[in-house]
């Protein structure tokens, strides 16, 4: 257990070097889709729920969408919430280190169970946390990414216990549900399928080599095994119920519902000419320098130090002294060609495969093959400890202690104060290096990095293996200084790229005076602005409060994409990862009651007139006359090409407009069909005042989405609410509390303490 503890303090050690100024000075990473996306988000949701609502609806952005329901909105997250209690300003920067540390202790966990001790363990613990996969994202952006794939080492740590366990296997296959229900939690479905589908190979292919290691092998024992174990993996899925339900309704819904095409989802691809990046990670350039001269559909990285890949190899001489070898190595190999992508005939028949045609980025793949890599490293080393050791007992050589001692502390001391500065000063050549003009610089620093650090490693190992009697100690921290002195290096200058101070958050999503121009025109009415495509950054009105036609999120609703596309010219039912407007008039901006246009340019034309000219961007005011938030007709059957909607914002009263519940007063008492420029969608029920009693309304979606409530007469007031289903919450308390009920059981029956503590409670004789 000290050992244990001291391994995961020096992993612990090197995370907290690597991002020394999220903690010293509270700098978050803020570039990317964290400023366009996410943060918007994250504060929307701790507003919302330290307000004592579950954010369903989000008014603010694409003229209102589901929120909870987008997956990636992650409301549930435990970690998350254990992160509201700080600024929001705080957040990312200390969910990276979080994540780093979850990644890191899965790592460590995982390379434990495979048969590495303590200090080899913590190799696989350095090198999964500060990967070149997690690094790339962090300058994107790409929160939920890295987030995700921190999980990825639990799923295959959970896996590989469930079959090597000789007792009861249901407290890891409780510890199976509990990791799913935080994988999918943390909001990357990508992530989430990919780790089941791998988690699912390994967890076969493992218990298919364990049997066959046994006396009377019995080949259906792996395949009820593995069945029993991807039960308990549906049982995590449903203790997310809550999340799980409306995701899967949303999906109904959204524009993501069908797959994408092969050129789309093959984006950000791994090629084969990119596996000199394994050891050269910069090999190509790198885009936070601007000089990356690959071509861009091959953005990805892979590299987790020079030495592990080297390392991994070596384990394949353990094959027989660790079991999980050879399925580390199955399922490893597997990750890395499928993130190749592009190009590859396996992803291509992969592709039309229930499930993975709604991905694109086959680069996500490389944890799949980074978790097995890194795992095999640290087995290599125990291994090669343990042979040292076996050299050493046998020779009964009394090999001069002091003297390789000194020389690996003279050679530790080294690589750290001369190593680290001529590694940093290398990455600055690069980085400083013109990738269009001059690639063979590039490539022959890449190259020069990489030997430095192979011959450190090289001399780290030579002199560690002759300290006798404690061969694995020495062998591991020596390696693992040669890995942090590697990655250090490589990895800050991703996370400096992306850090922003406290007070540079706060100015840069402070409302500019255009904002305050619109709010004091609109005095409280449900109207919309529309920012066009130049004004990159619309998810910022959901921190200001302004409702948005905009948007930048991978998922909308499908309807809202048909309207909007049929104004912009779109292919129909075509992808977009956010929507870029362009156009100022037309059906889909007055049915969707849109009064002002953002944008850099100058614009000129009808229904047009410059309303303020601010320093951040133009505000044009539309004076369309069909422009309305609410417009009625005839309560009476019209056939549709004859219905004329006549606009009635005059005649009515808001008096709420939050993002769960509106509500208006009217003017008239006849019957009436009221269209209100909302989207429909399940959940939203409508209610009306008639003689001092509220009422329910028949409210049905309109050709174009829109909400329509057929009125009775002598009505006064209308509100809509919105009403979560009971299904998902129904799933998540049923299914937590039959968790409750097995978790209870395991402790009960597995230790004597809880057996004669029940005894007290029950009596005697229990």
């Amino acid at each position: 257990m000290r050992k244990d503890l001291l391994a995961a303090a020096l992993a612990g050690a090197v995370i907290l070097l690597f991002g020394r100024e999220i903690l010293l000075e509270h700098a978050s990473p803020f570039r990317g889709d964290i400023p366009v996306q996410f943060y918007p988000w994250k504060v929307f949701t701790r507003d919302m729920l330290a307000s004592g609502e579950i954010p369903y609806w989000n008014p603010y952005a694409y003229g209102g969408a589901p929120f909870l329901a987008n997956m990636q909105s992650a409301v549930f997250y435990p970690l998350d919430w254990a992160l509201f209690v700080f600024p929001p300003e705080w957040f990312f920067g200390l969910s990276l280190l979080l994540h780093l540390s979850v990644a890191a202790l899965g790592a460590y966990r995982l390379a434990r169970i495979g048969g590495a001790s303590s200090f080899p363990a913590a190799i696989a613990a350095i090198a999964y946390s500060l990967n070149g996969f997690t690094m790339i994202h962090i300058p994107a952006g790409n929160h939920l990414t890295y987030a995700g794939a921190a999980w990825a080492p639990w799923m295959f740590w959970a896996a590989a216990g469930f079959v090597f366990t000789q007792g009861s296997r249901l407290p890891w296959a409780l510890a199976t549900a509990g990791i799913v229900t935080l994988h999918f939690l943390c909001g990357h479905p990508q992530m989430m399928f990919y780790s089941l589908v791998f988690a699912f190979l390994f967890c076969l292919i493992l218990g298919i080599f364990v049997e066959r290691g046994r006396e009377q092998p019995n080949p259906a024992v792996p395949v009820l095994r593995t069945g029993a174990w991807t039960i308990f993996t549906l049982l995590g899925l449903a203790l997310a119920g809550m999340q799980l339900v409306p995701t899967l309704e949303y999906l109904r819904e959204a524009n993501r519902a069908a797959s994408l095409d092969l050129a789309m989802a093959t984006e950000f691809s791994f090629a084969p000419h990119r596996l000199v990046t394994l050891f050269c990670p910069e090999y190509y350039g790198t885009f936070i320098a601007g000089n990356h001269y690959d071509s861009f559909v091959y953005w990805s990285c892979a590299y987790a130090g020079v030495i592990v890949p080297v390392l991994a190899v070596c384990a394949f001489a353990a094959r027989k002294r660790f079991p999980v070898v050879i399925p580390l190595m199955i399922v490893g190999g597997l990750g890395l060609l499928l993130a190749w992508g592009r190009g590859n005939p396996v992803y291509t028949v992969l592709f039309h495969l229930p499930g993975f045609g709604h991905f694109r980025a086959p680069a996500k793949f490389l944890p799949y093959y980074l978790v097995p890599v890194c795992t095999l490293a640290a087995l290599a080393v125990e291994w090669i400890s343990e042979r040292t050791y076996e050299a050493q007992q046998a020779q009964k050589e009394s090999s001069p202690p002091f003297f390789y001692g000194i020389s690996l502390a003279v050679l530790a001391a080294l690589l750290v104060f001369y190593g680290v500065p001529a590694l940093e000063r290398l990455t600055e050549l690069m980085h400083q290096t013109d990738g269009a003009h001059n690639p063979e610089a590039i490539r022959s620093y890449a190259i020069a990095r990489a030997g430095l650090i192979a011959v450190a490693g090289l001399a780290a190992f030579l002199l560690a293996r002759r300290i006798p009697r404690y061969p694995r100690i020495a062998i591991s921290l020596s390696l693992a200084l040669v890995l942090a002195v590697d990655l250090i290096p490589y990895s800050r200058p991703y996370l400096l790229a992306s850090l922003r101070r406290p007070d540079a958050i706060r100015k840069s999503i402070a409302p500019p005076q255009e904002i305050g121009f619109i709010r004091s025109q609109m005095e409280g009415r449900p109207e919309r602005v529309a920012t066009l495509a130049e004004i990159g950054y619309p998810n910022l009105f959901i921190l200001w409060k302004i409702s948005n036609l905009a948007g930048y999120d991978p998922m909308s609703l499908r309807s809202y994409n048909r309207l909007i596309g049929a104004t912009e010219g779109w292919k129909e039912d075509a992808f977009h990862d956010n929507i870029p407007l362009r156009k100022t008039d037309g059906p889909a901006l007055d049915l969707l009651n849109v009064r002002y246009i953002l944008t850099l340019q100058s614009l000129t034309g009808p229904g047009l007139r410059q309303a303020f000219a601010g320093p951040d961007f133009q505000v044009y005011e539309r004076t369309s006359e069909k422009r309305a938030w609410a417009s009625i007709r005839a309560a009476s059957d019209i056939a549709p090409s004859e219905i004329t909607w006549t606009p009635v914002d005059s005649q009515i009263e808001i008096q709420q407009y939050s993002p769960h519940e509106i509500v208006w007063a009217l003017s008239w008492e006849n019957p009436a069909v009221l269209r209100v420029a909302e989207w429909h969608y399940p959940g939203w029920k409508a209610e009306a005042l008639k003689s001092g009693q509220w009422i329910p309304v028949m409210m049905e979606p309109s050709p174009e989405g829109l909400r329509v409530l057929r009125l009775p007469e002598g009505v006064s007031r209308v509100r809509m609410v919105y009403r979560a289903p009971w299904l998902g919450w129904g799933l998540s308390v049923g299914t937590a509390f039959l968790f409750l009920l097995l978790a209870g059981w395991v402790l009960i029956t597995r230790t004597d303490r809880h057996l004669a503590l029940l005894q007290r409670i029950m009596g005697r004789y229990y």
